[in-house]
């Protein structure tokens, strides 16, 4: 049997058959031709092809390139970057006409026009080929369980979002409709999909029943944080049930090597239940982010844009000193790395000259995803044309396994429910933590959320659900990152001594050399003079892209219920 990738290969380099648009376009409005249909799913096989589309960097390009991770890292507090149109997502002063805010708008939406051509068009024509029923209703529900994926997302992110269906619907009937109804959506496509999907996907890297059944539970958490709601209570208890099922009947284990999780090594192992399949066929077929995160070109030998990138102080302070997760989540001094650098790279703040490398903001770089050089991982690190193989997950196993916990905390403040205490046991075995614990508080699971999710594009969503639970809290947990808190480096040292052992944020007291009577101060030390950075309910809520207005004005009336 084809592996995915392979397939995925195939479909992308001889163009989608029933998916080539504009990627500018909000709306994909491909037609569905009878004949054209007919001609194209004449087989299993065939059928195969177009729902492996779905899956493919190429199809959620314009959402996982920039969008993803300013979105998902910078919104949330863990990454830092401040210029221009992507460091507005850190400092909190995105408006409509955003190049970015629009590209993941319009990516999400191209996502679920390739699904809704396959659930339209897909089986008449298919069933009149002769393809069988199961066939037929398994990609029914890959298409549908990735539906309800981007309407998860797409609803997290602007709340109130137009439910499309037809992607021929005209231009002045798109209205935006209200998030619960959008979560009842989402809710019915994933929970068709988990009555249609094989337990265990039939290639590695596809959708099964336990990735609709790990969503489902994500979900209906995420609908019992609007604690106001009615329905709070049971959705709650809905989330505990879907959360347990998978880790009482999928069989699946956490993946066990953290130094090659996120390298193409890791793909499409038991902890991934969903991921951006990545393949090294060009520009916008693969993971971008070993070029857009990564330090310098002496880690990737080739394209490298991330010197200005980094944890955020108060990341880098949610991490125990004990904690193995931190070495593989960010760089910093004296940090060496065996995978890195074509066989090999320690992180220096400054480097000799002090040029070829010399320290950012936050005394720190990004690791994670970022995988060096082609000797490094196989000749599929994609320097060039910013298309590593290694995927990008979007729901992994630890991921339900702390929503289980969560659920079980409920509305309350902490759980002492056996199941939760060992999962979350161990996600934290994993990260080098043995003692047991007795209970587990929802801060507690709030920072360990952070610090195994870091860089992936997820805490984000974790603080929405803050919100919903009290927003208040919500706020002064973004509040109290200080996120407008960078270092300066002090010229009066020398490179060794800034590269001296402990030259890192934590690791030296921080004086200011207006506030040191010698006048000398420390190696680094915080700019007293930043600006604030205050964030409120409403940066919480992407506003809907000027792009998407200007070609569906109907879009700015008030949300509606979606008919169902």
């Amino acid at each position: 049997m084809k592996k995915i990738k392979n397939i995925i290969k195939t479909i992308c380099l001889s163009s989608l058959i029933l998916g080539a648009t504009s990627c500018d376009d909000f709306l994909t409005v491909v037609p569905e031709d009878k004949l054209v249909l007919e001609n194209y799913y004449t087989s299993e096989d065939a059928v195969n092809a177009n729902t492996a589309s779905l899956y493919s960097g190429f199809v959620w390009q314009d959402f996982s390139m920039n969008f993803m991770w300013m979105a998902g890292d910078e919104l949330a507090g863990d990454l830092f970057y401040t210029y221009d149109q992507e460091g507005q997502f850190y400092y909190m002063t995105f408006q409509n006409g955003n190049t970015y805010l629009t590209q993941g708008w319009n990516g999400l939406f191209r996502v679920i026009s390739y699904c809704n051509n396959i659930i339209n068009g897909m089986p008449d024509a298919a069933r009149s080929n002769g393809v069988s029923e199961s066939v037929i209703n398994r990609a029914l529900g890959e298409a549908r369980c990735i539906r309800g994926i981007a309407y998860y997302l797409l609803t997290e992110y602007w709340q109130d979002v137009p439910i499309i269906t037809n992607n021929n619907i005209p231009s002045d009937q798109v209205i935006r409709h209200k998030q619960a109804s959008v979560y009842e959506f989402a809710r019915q496509d994933l929970e068709f999909a988990r009555n249609n999907l094989p337990a265990k996907a039939f290639q590695a890297g596809r959708c099964s029943k336990y990735t609709a059944t790990g969503m489902l539970a994500k979900l209906h958490l995420t609908m019992a944080s609007h604690l106001s709601d009615a329905s709070s209570s049971e959705n709650f208890t809905k989330a505990k049930s879907y959360a347990a099922e998978v880790i009482n009947e999928s069989g699946l284990k956490l993946y066990d090597d953290l130094s090659t999780m996120f390298y193409p090594t890791g793909n499409n192992k038991d902890e991934s239940l969903f991921a951006i399949q990545c393949t090294n066929d060009g520009y916008g077929y693969g993971n971008p982010r070993n070029v857009s995160l990564s330090r310098n070109a002496l880690i990737t030998l080739g394209s490298s844009w991330g010197a200005g990138k980094g944890p955020t102080l108060s990341l880098q302070e949610a991490f125990d000193a004990r904690d193995l997760r931190r070495y593989y989540t960010y760089m910093r001094n004296d940090d060496a790395y065996s995978n890195l650098g074509g066989g090999g790279y320690t992180y220096k703040n400054f480097s000799e000259d002090e040029t070829t490398e010399a320290a950012n903001e936050m005394l720190a770089h990004v690791r994670k995803y970022v995988i060096g050089a082609n000797a490094d991982c196989d000749g599929l690190a994609g320097v060039s044309n910013q298309d590593a193989a290694n995927n990008l997950y979007i729901l992994r196993l630890a991921d339900v396994y702390l929503c289980y916990v969560e659920a079980c905390i409920g509305s309350g403040t902490s759980t002492a429910d056996a199941l939760a205490l060992d999962v979350y046991k161990q996600v934290r075995a994993r990260a080098g933590f043995t003692a047991d614990v007795s209970s587990v508080t929802y801060d507690e699971l709030i920072k360990e959320r952070r610090v195994e999710f870091a860089f992936e594009s997820i805490n984000f969503f974790d603080i929405k659900r803050m919100g919903y639970r009290d927003m208040s809290k919500a706020l002064a947990y973004l509040n109290g990152m200080e996120r407008h808190r960078h270092y300066i480096t002090n010229g009066s040292y020398t490179w060794q001594e800034r590269n001296a052992a402990g030259a890192y944020h934590t690791g030296f007291t921080s004086v200011d050399p207006a506030d040191d009577p010698t006048g000398k101060g420390s190696i680094f030390y915080l700019n007293k003079n930043a600006s604030v950075i205050t964030i409120t309910e409403k940066n919480l809520v992407l506003p809907v892209p000027a792009e998407t207005i200007t070609k569906t004005p109907s879009i700015t009336q008030e949300p509606v219920d979606y008919p169902f």
